[in-house]
Formats: C-alpha cells, structure tokens, sequence
C-alpha cells in the first residue's frame, strides 16, 4: 500500500471513530428530546414568540413589549418558520428542538461541501464534519436538540457562503452572487449578531474581484432594505426599537467568558493555524484558506465583544467554531496532499481528539444526570401543565415553557425585565397589570414559607398588590390575589 493511501485509510478511520462518538452521544438527545419538560431557559421564551407569530391578529404583536410581557431582541425569521408549524398543530418547543438538530446536520454537511469542493479531498471533509459534530454534542451540547435559533441561522449564513465556492476558489457567477446574497440576509434576519462571515466575504472578494464584491455589497443592502421595510409595515417601530435598542448590562470583564470556551476545540484550532501558517508565504490573498483565516479572527473578535451583555452564552464562539472547523479541513486536506511520511497527519489527528478525550467521560456522566433529571421531572411537569391549564385565562407565569404547555400567552421574561430594570427602565404595563389584579392567578417557584420569581422588584409588586400564596404543588407555587 503506498504512503497515499495509508493516509487515506488512516483519514477514514479517524471519520468513523468520530462518527461513532457523535452517534452515541445522539442517545442522550434522543432520550429527552420528547419530553415536556424545558432543556434551556429560552425554550419557552423562543415558543412563545411562535406564538405570538401564529397568531396574527392576537392580543400581543411579535414586537410590542410596551404592553406586554415579554421583550423580543430578536429578528422575526424563526419566529415566523415555527409560528407556521404551530398553525398546524406542532408543538413549538419539540418542533424547534427537532429543527435544531437538523441545522447542525446541514452546517456540517455544509463544511463537508466547502471541504472538498475546495480541496477534492473527501476523506478529509467528512473526518471534519464528523468531528465538528461530535465536538458540537459534548462541548456544546446545550445548543443541540434545543429550542433556539442559532444553528438555524449558521447554517444559513455558511449555506451563502458554500454557493460563492468552485473547485478551488470562488466561482462569481451572478446568479452565485445573488444566491448567496438571499443566504446571507435571511441568516441574518434570524440571528442578527451572526456578522464575522459576512465581513470576512466581502472582505475576501474585493481581494479576488473588488467589481463583483462591489455588486455582492448592493445585492446584500438591497435585500437588507427591502426586509426592513417589510418588517416596518407589518410591526411597526417597535421592531426597530426592540431589536436595535435593547437594554442590556454589559461587562469588560465577561469577556474572558467567550475566550474560555476556546479550548474545548483547541485541537482543530491548533491544526489549521499551523498548517495555514507553514503555508503563509506561497498562499495568496485570493485563496479561500485567506477566506476562512478571516472568518476564525472576525468570529472570534465578536465573539468577545457579544461575551461582555449579561445574559449571553457560548453560543457567542459558533462562529469561530465553524470557521475553526473548515480551517482544520483545509489543512487535514493539505496533509493528505503533500509527499512524505504519515506522522505529520497523525499528529494532527491526535491534536484534534485531545480535547475530546477530556470531554467525552466527563459529558457522558452530565448526560446521565440529565436523562435521569428529564424523566423524572416529566410527571411533575405534566401535573402542574394540566393544574395550570384551568386558570390560562387569569395566568401569569414566570416559567415561559410551563406557561406555552398550558396555553396560556401571559409569561413574564424574567430575564429581559431584570435587563430593563437594571438600565432603569421603568416596566409601567405589567405593574399596572398586577395593581389592578389582572391576574387571578401568579405562578412561581419554591416554598410556602420562601418563593420567588427570582427578580426583588416583581416579588415587591405581587407583595404590595396583595397574592400571598394560595396552592402549594411540591416544587410550585401559586398566588392569588387576597383581599
């Protein structure tokens, strides 16, 4: 067998070691992704604002936090995806979760499709892909299976970037340009800080054809002023207003926060910054490594800047995750190219399973706990569901799944509101709302002797306005209204 394709077997290998990891920590998703009980915070908030766009004519808009409860920052586009499943009877929270796998499924496809168009080194493509996965259901588990938009919206972005690639570097075809233009701005419209791959290709093409970046740049602002004035006709200001005033605290020092998810795909960093390194002086600007090195600085950069708001996880590092992933490819790709011995891409393989080495038994013990957690939560949940059902009139919840799985549209964004009060914003409709007991019925978590909504002021509120507690169900608390 020559040198070739023992690396080749070798590359082959790694991919199906990789694939049997990521299969096998798909047991932990499989095993709660159907349960009725909240995986993530944002689960309800993200189901509710479904809702809201299910319902057109409904009493509270997509945008209207002046007079309700919940603060969207978020652009329309999921909300208006999984609004049309919930016309036809899907359940918001389990139908997101369903789509959220399916994104990152497509996302490494995706890498896949760039790899090897780019490289014409299928070996190489799908070791990464499957390493990207598996790194994604350990290192980032939170974000897979769960009901958020975030992989919908890399999928789409890398999606404009995979029709903009020939065999070997760009292929500028208008229609590509177009194409790729609609990607980027409907990636856009569904999670509006994802902007390291945009500022990356517009970057990168005026190297390759400053004329076609030129004409990419007016089809992307083009299509970004017609949804905007889409979105200004059917939500009025408080789009604007919602999603570009938002008030959030934010900190220097969270910045650290970003950086410290870094290790956990130090492997696939280290390898392609090598490899790109070795490579610096024949590479030329209009190669798309160039493209990618690009993608990784902007994502990692903005990445830092999204660390500092309260309130943001890691999902702040995706970007540089993807563009990490399709950098290793490149280089794993230029190892299998080059003449010689098989230890350089031995090595390489080794750098990147290290993390995984670490990661694997430590989520594998988070994953049991969690399985354990979900099914035995799931008969309490389904008590205080059917419990809550009866009051969706006169409701208020502060936990936004319980209050989608009741039926009941009045939750309140814990989070969001605790933002709004620290930037001394005053939140006048919903202690309106409860001074005049709108509600017959307030939910909370705790104790009879100690409960709380989790934020001093809105527990002030309820105390001032007179609910004390009236049912008491293990972990849950209702309050009324005593006279």
């Amino acid at each position: 067998m020559s040198v070739s394709s023992k690396k080749e077997h070798l590359t082959w290998l790694w991919c199906a070691c990789w694939t049997i990891l990521f299969l096998l920590t798909c047991l932990r998703t499989g095993l709660i992704i159907f349960h009725h009980v909240p995986l993530d915070v944002n689960e309800g908030w993200n189901a509710q604002l479904a809702s809201r766009a299910a319902s057109i004519a409904g009493e509270h808009g997509l945008y209207s936090s002046h007079d309700g409860f919940v603060f969207n920052n978020y652009p329309p586009l999921s909300f208006i995806l999984m609004g049309g499943l919930v016309r036809l009877g899907c359940d918001a929270i389990i139908a997101g979760r369903i789509l959220s796998c399916f994104s990152v499924i497509v996302t490494a496809c995706l890498i896949a499709r760039i790899i090897w168009t780019l490289t014409g080194k299928i070996s190489a493509a799908a070791a990464v892909s499957a390493l990207f996965l598996v790194t994604v259901n350990t290192a980032f588990y939170g974000y897979f299976g769960t009901n958020d938009p975030q992989w919908m919206a890399q999928a789409l972005m890398l999606g404009g970037l995979c029709v903009l690639l020939g065999k070997g570097g760009a292929d500028l075809a208008t229609w590509r340009l177009f194409l790729s233009a609609c990607l980027i701005v409907l990636g856009g419209f569904t999670k509006h800080n994802l902007v390291a791959l945009p500022l990356a290709m517009g970057l990168w093409l005026f190297f390759v054809s400053p004329k076609k970046a030129v004409i990419w740049g007016v089809m992307v602002s083009g299509l970004l002023l017609v949804g905007f004035v889409a979105f200004y006709e059917f939500y009025g200001v408080s789009f604007f207003q919602n999603i570009f005033l938002q008030r959030r605290v934010v900190r220097l020092e969270r910045g650290v926060h970003a950086l410290r998810e870094l290790p956990f795909m130090g492997g696939m960093l280290l390898v392609g910054i090598w490899i790109f390194c070795r490579r610096w002086k024949v590479v030329s600007l209009k190669d798309p490594s160039v493209l990618v090195m690009l993608f990784l600085i902007f994502g990692c950069l903005f990445g830092v800047l999204e660390a500092m708001g309260e309130g943001v996880d890691y999902n702040c590092v995706f970007d540089a995750l993807v563009a990490g992933t399709l950098l290793c490819g490149l280089g794993l790709a230029s190892l299998l190219s080059q003449e010689g011995q098989e230890a350089p891409l031995k090595w390489a393989c080794w750098m990147m399973t290290v993390p995984l080495l670490v990661l694997v038994p430590l989520r594998s013990v988070d994953f049991y706990k969690e399985v354990q957690s979900v099914t035995l939560k799931e008969q309490e949940w389904q008590t205080h569901i059917v419990l809550l059902r009866g009051y969706n009139n006169s409701l208020l919840c502060t936990d936004m799944a319980l209050c989608y799985w009741a039926h009941s549209h009045e939750a309140v964004d814990g989070f969001n509101f605790s933002q709004a009060l620290k930037k001394n914003k005053d939140v006048v409709y919903l202690r309106d709302q409860i001074d005049q007991h709108r509600f017959s019925i307030v939910q909370l978590y705790g104790t009879v002797d100690h409960y709380s909504s989790g934020n001093i002021v809105f527990d002030s509120w309820l105390q001032k306005a007179g609910y004390r507690p009236v049912s008491d169900n293990g972990r849950m608390i209702l309050l009324g209204h005593i006279h």
